[in-house]
C-alpha cells in the first residue's frame, strides 16, 4: 500500500510539474505578438530533471549550425542544450521573430543535414505531411519508417495568416519540429495546438523570410529530396535535435 502512495504522490508531482511549465511557456506567448487565440496551447514540453526546463525540437537549416525553432521553446533561457545521438552541446540565442513563433539558434556544427526549403511548391489541402518530436523519431523510424502522421486542412490557417493548418496527434515536445511534404522538404514550422484541436505551423515562406533577415543562406528546391516511398520520419531525425531550454 506504501509502494502504491508512493507511485501516486510521484505521478501526481510530475503532473503538476507538467502543468505548471506549459501554463509558464503559455503565458509567456500571451504577450508576443504571434499568440494564438484563446485555449492554444504552445507545444513545449516540461523536461525531465530538477531544473525548472521546457524541451521542443529545432533542426538545421544551414551547414554552419544554425537551427531553426519556436520562439516559445528557447527563449527566456539561462542556458540553451541541444542534443542529437550521442552529441549535447550548449547553444546561443541569434533571434528571435517579431511576428511568429519562430528562432534562431546556432551550436558549433551541423549535426547531420541541413533542412531543403521549397522553392516555390506549397501544400494543398488534404496533402498528407510529417511532424514529430525529435524524442519520438526513434520509435516512427521502426519497421521502415513513417511516411505521413498529419494531414493539410489549411493553408492560411483559419484566424491564422502566415500558418499551415493541420490535423495532427502532435503532442508535446514537437515544438520547433520542421513539417514535411512528401518530397522531403520542409513546408513549416510546429507551434501549437489550436483549441480546435488543429495543429498550426508557421508556414515555410513566414520561416524563410525570418532565415533571410537574419543572414541565413538556406537551400532550396522543388525536387524531391527523398524516394516517393522513403520513410519522412528518418528524414525528419536526419534534420532534428532536441532543444531544452534551462530556465534556472
Amino acid at each position: 500500500m506504501r509502494l502504491i502512495r508512493s507511485a501516486a504522490c510521484t505521478t501526481m508531482s510530475r503532473l503538476r510539474a507538467i502543468l505548471v511549465a506549459n501554463l509558464a511557456v503559455a503565458i509567456g506567448m500571451a504577450g508576443q505578438g504571434f499568440a494564438g487565440a484563446a485555449g492554444d496551447r504552445p507545444l513545449a514540453a516540461a523536461a525531465a530533471g530538477p531544473s525548472r526546463a521546457v524541451s521542443g525540437t529545432a533542426f538545421f537549416v544551414d551547414g554552419s549550425g544554425r537551427m531553426l525553432t519556436a520562439r516559445h521553446a528557447v527563449e527566456s533561457c539561462a542556458r540553451i542544450v541541444v542534443a542529437k545521438e550521442r552529441w549535447r552541446v550548449g547553444a546561443r540565442l541569434l533571434a528571435l521573430s517579431d511576428r511568429f513563433d519562430l528562432a534562431l539558434i546556432a551550436v558549433p556544427r551541423t549535426l547531420g543535414l541541413s533542412a531543403v526549403f521549397p522553392r516555390s511548391a506549397t501544400p494543398r489541402v488534404d496533402d498528407m505531411v510529417f511532424a514529430g518530436s525529435y524524442e519520438a523519431l526513434p520509435g516512427m523510424k521502426i519497421g521502415g519508417g513513417v511516411l505521413a502522421n498529419a494531414r493539410v486542412t489549411g493553408t492560411a490557417g483559419e484566424n491564422a495568416p502566415g500558418h499551415l493548418a493541420m490535423e495532427s496527434s502532435a503532442g508535446f515536445g514537437t515544438s520547433g519540429a520542421p513539417v514535411l511534404d512528401r518530397h522531403g522538404l520542409v513546408q513549416g514550422v510546429v507551434s501549437r495546438r489550436g483549441s480546435s484541436g488543429r495543429v498550426l505551423a508557421v508556414g515555410a515562406a513566414e520561416a524563410k523570410s525570418f532565415l533571410s533577415a537574419n543572414g541565413v543562406r538556406i537551400e532550396q528546391d522543388d525536387r524531391p529530396q527523398i524516394a516517393a516511398s522513403g520513410s519522412r520520419a528518418h528524414r525528419a531525425a536526419s534534420l532534428s535535435a532536441l532543444v531544452t531550454c534551462l530556465q534556472n
